[in-house]
């Protein structure tokens, strides 16, 4: 399948989001070479730093929702118990309200914490186009590349020869390689972003006498992408032993440690919840794995974002916690329910009052709630289920016990349930 990488993201969204990102990966790259160091894999990481800082409000935001959550979850769970089961309308309608009640009663909304995933999910991904194409978002990167073309395109038969190394890279053959109009260019410097030495050797042969005219602008390249030593970050691991291989390694179990850091539900007795955590533990061992599979068959400068993503996640999830283990409860509820007023109040809708029973929280913080949550969920696990004697089922049949009409019911149920007539 032909792979085709826009020099520019031009999607709706994305576009400029990856734009503003480009603008900052580009003040990065300049300000390091004001100290004489210009390397993309340096220049990933700071960019990855700063990106990390510029959402921490974010985070923290989904943070103390999902700290509220847990909090929450007792009496929304409750509220399902009472209506587990009932699926006549009245019932459910019951259900969404005193649902609401409880979100209502902690300043909370259902859309709360998806909202912001919402929010930073285009972000991600226009990250994403600004690591695979630095080129196109980076001037000093790209006007390296720009010097190569300037001099390729005038090569003999250079669109058709060039067309070989295209379909080895993944990007179609077909395409205008000419270098005539500036989107040609921007795609031959795609195409150039992808050589690894062995592409930039088999470039050399196929053009008598290039390598002394573009040899420099190869070399500066290369050193632009070398990190810890040799590590080309435009190049993807492979599965052959080297040390890239480090990236792939370092990206799962950071990602690991991350995934290991973030919130975790209380412990609870209901089966479906116990289930939920179960696919959840799964999932955190997936996820790591998964990472270092891709981190092995994509360029290494994204496996490189992917481990300053986790390491600063986990510096960043480590301050987080800490700070949300002494945070009050019932300070953090008050000022969500003063904000959800100050939004009722604009839609004409009367204040919400914080629920006396609030005041039981008090002096609390999320992580002494926690801990009692836990301790009660764990002691009510260990109950002993109780036996129901088989006559209980029986008279529970009649209004009497022990009267005729009792014990005709209860030979009755015994013979339909042992297949008697």
């Amino acid at each position: 399948m032909d792979f085709l990488v826009l020099t520019k993201s031009t999607t709706f969204i994305l576009g400029p989001i990856a734009s503003l990102l480009g603008y900052i990966m580009n003040g990065i790259f300049e300000f390091c070479s004001l100290f004489g160091v210009q390397n993309i894999g340096l220049c990933i990481i700071l960019f990855t730093l700063i990106v990390k800082l510029l959402m921490l409000p974010m985070t923290v935001k989904q943070q103390k929702y999902s700290k509220l959550t847990s909090v929450m979850n007792p009496e929304l769970q409750a509220v399902q118990a009472k209506y587990k089961g009932k699926q006549d309308q009245e019932s459910m309608q019951k259900m969404q309200r005193e649902t609401q009640a409880v979100y209502d009663k902690y300043g909370a909304s259902p859309m709360g914490g998806c909202l912001q995933l919402l929010i930073q999910m285009p972000i991600l991904f226009a990250l994403y186009k600004v690591i695979y194409n630095i080129p196109a978002y980076v001037t000093g990167i790209k006007d390296q590349f720009m010097g190569i073309v300037d001099v390729a395109v005038k090569q003999p038969g250079f669109a058709t020869k060039i067309a070989e190394l295209a379909t080895s890279n993944q990007m179609s053959a077909t395409l205008d390689y000419s270098g005539a109009t500036v989107e040609s260019k921007n795609l031959i410097v795609d195409l150039f972003y992808k050589f690894d030495m062995a592409d930039w050797n088999q470039f050399y042969t196929m053009f008598d006498g290039i390598q002394d005219k573009v040899g420099q602008f190869v070399d500066k390249i290369m050193h632009m992408n070398s990190f810890l030593g040799g590590i080309n970050l435009a190049e993807a691991p492979g599965w052959k032993l080297s040390w890239a291989l480090l990236i792939p390694i370092l990206a799962g179990l950071s990602q690991w440690l991350s995934t290991k850091l973030m919130s975790q539900p209380a412990p609870s007795s209901d089966g479906e919840n116990n289930t939920m955590g179960s696919t959840m533990k799964m999932m955190n061992t997936i996820m790591p794995l998964t990472s270092v599979f891709f981190c092995v068959i994509i360029p290494t400068g994204v496996g490189l974002y992917w481990v300053a993503s986790s390491v600063f996640q986990v510096i960043q999830q480590l301050a987080i916690n800490a700070y949300m283990d002494k945070l009050n409860v019932n300070e953090l509820i008050a000022k969500s329910v003063e904000k959800k007023n100050k939004k009722r109040a604009k839609k004409g809708l009367p204040p919400l009052k914080q629920n006396a029973n609030m005041k039981n929280m008090e002096h609390k913080t999320f992580k002494q709630l926690e801990e009692e949550s836990r301790a009660k969920a764990a002691s009510i696990a260990k109950q002993p289920v109780k036996k129901v004697d088989n006559s209980e089922y029986y008279n529970s049949r009649s209004k009497k016990p022990g009267s005729i009409s009792s014990k005709a019911n209860m030979v009755n149920d015994y013979n339909k349930k042992h297949g008697g007539k």
